[in-house]
């Protein structure tokens, strides 16, 4: 991996992170700190270098040996000042998961952990520090799960939110699969509930069947007179009255099927 370039006109961000990436490449390599000094500043660009070239003279004239300590100082002091090392950690204190998955969490808590050395070189301070700042129910999770280091908080954490979100997509999955339309859904309650019927039930059921299907709608029929009647019983003129069974429609009274 190659270093990266720095002109000089990045944020405060930026800088530190340019910072410490080349602290890390150097680190890899093992350089000793004159090599890591002259690799450092010629990846200095435009407004960057000038910066250096006046810099360095300045500590010359001042007795301060130009070394790689010296460069991350003065460094720091120009890009990096000590308002915005205060801002991060305030941003430190304050973090919590809220709407971060815990892999976004996890690497926002760890380039913040840079600004909080006292937090940093405590294993058991940035563990607690992390499992407090996970959301309620992941937290009572992981703390159950007694993690020993802060690399297995953090393994643990994304196991259990893994897990959750698997649970909660295959539960959402067979409730969209066991949903029926409503008019369905009411069909086959009524046949069920006429299936479970006694068979006294069942058959009265079926004789009201029959007699809407064959109730007499507006027909016209002749009484024992010979003058027409509709199938409500109108009477004759004669005064005398048609009947019409209410079970079959045929032209005689409904008592006759009394006791069948």
């Amino acid at each position: 991996m190659s270093p990266q370039i720095f002109n000089g006109d990045e944020s405060s961000e930026d800088a530190d992170s340019w910072l410490q990436h080349i602290t890390g490449l150097f680190d890899r390599v093992q350089y000793d700190d004159v090599l890591w000094l002259s690799l450092a500043t010629f990846q200095l660009r435009k407004s960057a270098e000038r910066w250096w070239r006046g810099a360095s003279r300045t500590l010359e004239e001042t007795g301060v040996e130009i070394s790689w300590d010296s460069f991350c100082v003065a460094f720091r002091q120009e890009y990096v000042p000590e308002s915005y090392v205060n801002a991060r950690e305030r941003e430190f204190d304050h973090l919590d998961q809220g709407t971060m998955s815990v892999r976004e969490y996890a690497r926002r808590f760890s380039s913040l952990l840079a600004y909080v050395p006292h937090v940093a070189s405590r294993e058991r301070a940035k563990r607690t520090k992390f499992i407090e700042g996970l959301n309620e129910e992941l937290y009572t999770l992981v703390l159950s799960s007694k993690p020993k280091s802060y690399a297995e908080v953090v393994d643990s954490a994304v196991d259990i939110e893994e897990g959750l979100r698997n649970r909660r997509s295959r539960a959402r999955s067979q409730g969209a699969q066991s949903g029926r339309p409503a008019v369905q859904g009411a069909q086959s309650s009524q046949s069920s509930q006429s299936a479970h019927q006694p068979p006294q039930q069942q058959q009265q059921l079926a004789q009201q069947s029959g007699r809407q299907r064959f109730r007499p709608r507006g027909h016209q029929f002749k009484n024992k007179s010979g003058s027409s009647s509709s199938g409500s019983g109108s009477s004759s003129s004669s005064g005398s009255r048609a009947e019409f069974c209410g079970f079959c429609g045929g032209k005689h009274s409904s008592t006759q099927y009394v006791g069948v």
